[in-house]
């Protein structure tokens, strides 16, 4: 294990970044055959994956509309760099273009100031190790919600606003005691067009606004004509 120092790491293509956090995940499938305890063959993909907290205006703009409608690969992506401030051992933190799987904006505070959560993926390419990249990667249609008294654009979104494509929800909750202070939201369900819109609030009292959306990507192994 190796400590990582925050005040000494840093994250190129990103500013104001309160967290950040990675990690790589290999997939390996086996073909297992009778007779034997080796496989016939065996089958990799490597996955990696980061996720980044930044106070709201120091993340990328991205958009998410249309989706993909012939074999293009996805421009819903953003770049980094993050160089860990590591002690003793060496590390070595992730860096290029990573395609947009979720984006959320929080400000659960009247009085706090708030935060955009930036999630991404890339598939790594091995030619040694028989690890190949997708052909292509795919963007799909982004559904998510938001909620709050912040409009969409301080919380750096663009909807649809069609109202085909809106629903409405309510949570509540409250509890005994004194004051018993309890909380009623409305929120609102759409498709995401953009994300990370300038102009996403960070210090603004007497407000709060949550919002959040899954963006799905499908890469494809294919060959290559």
């Amino acid at each position: 294990m190796a400590v990582i120092i925050g005040a000494g790491t840093t994250v190129v293509g990103f500013t104001g970044v309160v967290s950040a956090s990675w990690d790589l995940n290999p997939s390996i499938q086996r073909l297992w055959q009778l007779g034997s305890w080796d496989p016939y063959d065996t089958i990799k993909q490597a996955q990696q994956n980061v996720n980044l907290t930044v106070y709201a205006g120091g993340g990328p703009h991205i958009t998410l509309h249309p989706p993909s409608q012939d074999c293009v690969d996805s421009t819903a992506n953003f770049t980094c760099t993050i160089v860990p401030a590591s002690c003793v051992e060496v590390v070595e933190g992730p860096s290029g273009t990573f395609y947009l799987t979720s984006y959320s904006y929080s400000k659960g505070d009247t009085r706090g100031y708030g935060q955009q959560t930036y999630a991404g993926t890339q598939w790594l390419e091995d030619a040694v190790n028989g690890i190949e990249a997708p052909t292509y990667i795919l963007l799909g249609i982004s559904e998510g919600q938001y909620s709050g008294d912040l409009t969409t654009a301080q919380m750096g979104i663009v909807v649809s606003g069609d109202s085909d494509n809106i629903a409405t929800g309510y949570t509540g909750s409250v509890s005994a005691g004194f004051p018993g202070l309890g909380q009623a939201t409305e929120s609102t369900f759409d498709i995401y067009y953009q994300v990370g819109v300038p102009g996403a609030v960070g210090k603004l009292d007497g407000y709060i606004g949550n919002a959040s959306t899954n963006v799905p990507h499908q890469p494809l192994w294919l060959p290559i004509p």
